[in-house]
Protein backbone atom coordinates (compact mmCIF):
# COMPACT_ATOMS: atom_id res chain seq x y z
CA UNK A 1 0.00 0.00 0.00
CA UNK A 2 1.25 3.07 -0.78
CA UNK A 3 2.29 5.99 2.30
CA UNK A 4 -0.89 8.20 0.81
CA UNK A 5 -3.06 5.56 0.99
CA UNK A 6 -5.52 5.90 3.91
CA UNK A 7 -7.40 2.96 4.92
CA UNK A 8 -11.79 3.32 4.08
CA UNK A 9 -13.89 4.67 7.06
CA UNK A 10 -15.05 2.95 9.95
CA UNK A 11 -11.75 1.18 10.53
CA UNK A 12 -10.97 -1.12 7.20
CA UNK A 13 -10.86 -0.96 3.90
CA UNK A 14 -12.82 -4.52 2.89
CA UNK A 15 -16.11 -4.60 4.19
CA UNK A 16 -19.25 -5.21 3.24
CA UNK A 17 -21.57 -1.87 3.15
CA UNK A 18 -25.33 -1.67 4.21
CA UNK A 19 -27.93 -5.17 4.21
CA UNK A 20 -26.28 -8.20 2.20
CA UNK A 21 -29.92 -9.12 1.58
CA UNK A 22 -29.59 -6.38 -1.23
CA UNK A 23 -26.68 -8.34 -3.25
CA UNK A 24 -28.58 -9.51 -6.43
CA UNK A 25 -27.02 -11.10 -9.68
CA UNK A 26 -23.73 -10.31 -11.52
CA UNK A 27 -26.01 -8.29 -14.16
CA UNK A 28 -27.67 -6.10 -11.24
CA UNK A 29 -24.01 -5.56 -9.88
CA UNK A 30 -22.53 -4.29 -13.14
CA UNK A 31 -25.56 -1.96 -13.72
CA UNK A 32 -24.97 -0.73 -10.26
CA UNK A 33 -21.69 -0.13 -10.63
CA UNK A 34 -22.13 1.90 -14.31
CA UNK A 35 -24.82 3.71 -12.61
CA UNK A 36 -21.65 4.89 -10.00
CA UNK A 37 -19.23 5.56 -12.49
CA UNK A 38 -22.33 7.97 -13.93
CA UNK A 39 -22.47 9.36 -10.13
CA UNK A 40 -18.68 10.24 -9.76
CA UNK A 41 -18.60 11.76 -13.40
CA UNK A 42 -22.01 14.03 -13.47
CA UNK A 43 -22.23 14.82 -9.71
CA UNK A 44 -20.17 17.10 -7.41
CA UNK A 45 -16.72 15.36 -7.86
CA UNK A 46 -16.41 14.99 -11.50
CA UNK A 47 -14.06 12.13 -10.76
CA UNK A 48 -13.01 10.32 -13.82
CA UNK A 49 -9.97 8.98 -11.74
CA UNK A 50 -11.55 6.72 -10.02
CA UNK A 51 -12.24 2.50 -11.25
CA UNK A 52 -14.90 0.30 -9.99
CA UNK A 53 -14.67 -3.08 -11.03
CA UNK A 54 -16.48 -6.04 -10.24
CA UNK A 55 -14.03 -8.98 -8.79
CA UNK A 56 -15.47 -12.68 -7.55
CA UNK A 57 -18.90 -10.91 -6.61
CA UNK A 58 -17.59 -8.03 -4.92
CA UNK A 59 -16.29 -4.47 -6.26
CA UNK A 60 -13.44 -3.00 -5.61
CA UNK A 61 -12.98 0.68 -6.12
CA UNK A 62 -9.22 2.17 -6.72
CA UNK A 63 -7.53 5.57 -7.74
CA UNK A 64 -6.46 8.59 -6.78
CA UNK A 65 -8.33 12.01 -5.86
CA UNK A 66 -7.11 15.60 -5.20
CA UNK A 67 -7.93 16.06 -1.15
CA UNK A 68 -9.15 14.18 1.56
CA UNK A 69 -12.81 15.78 1.20
CA UNK A 70 -12.74 14.39 -2.35
CA UNK A 71 -11.96 11.10 -0.92
CA UNK A 72 -14.77 10.86 1.74
CA UNK A 73 -17.15 12.44 -0.54
CA UNK A 74 -16.28 9.30 -3.22
CA UNK A 75 -16.53 7.11 -0.30
CA UNK A 76 -19.78 8.36 0.80
CA UNK A 77 -21.25 8.07 -3.01
CA UNK A 78 -19.65 4.94 -3.20
CA UNK A 79 -21.44 3.14 0.14
CA UNK A 80 -24.42 4.81 -1.23
CA UNK A 81 -25.09 3.56 -4.80
CA UNK A 82 -23.34 0.17 -3.94
CA UNK A 83 -25.21 -0.43 -0.31
CA UNK A 84 -25.82 -4.17 0.40
CA UNK A 85 -22.57 -5.08 -1.99
CA UNK A 86 -19.25 -6.05 -0.26
CA UNK A 87 -16.99 -3.20 -1.34
CA UNK A 88 -13.15 -3.09 -1.14
CA UNK A 89 -11.65 -0.05 -1.42
CA UNK A 90 -8.05 1.51 -1.98
CA UNK A 91 -8.66 5.24 -2.90
CA UNK A 92 -5.67 7.68 -2.46
CA UNK A 93 -5.31 11.38 -2.05
CA UNK A 94 -2.27 12.60 -4.08
CA UNK A 95 0.48 14.39 -2.60
CA UNK A 96 0.20 17.96 -3.41
CA UNK A 97 2.40 19.80 -0.75
CA UNK A 98 5.61 20.98 -2.63
CA UNK A 99 8.78 19.54 -1.41
CA UNK A 100 10.52 20.83 2.03
CA UNK A 101 13.86 19.98 0.49
CA UNK A 102 16.06 20.87 -3.00
CA UNK A 103 16.47 17.48 -5.12
CA UNK A 104 20.27 16.50 -5.27
CA UNK A 105 21.03 15.43 -9.18
CA UNK A 106 23.94 13.55 -10.39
Amino acid sequence: MSPFAQPASGGGADRPTGDAGHAGDAGNIEYRVAHLHDRLAAEELAELGVRAEVRAGSVVVTGTVPSAECRETLLRTVHEELAGLAVHTDVQVAETASPDHAEDLP
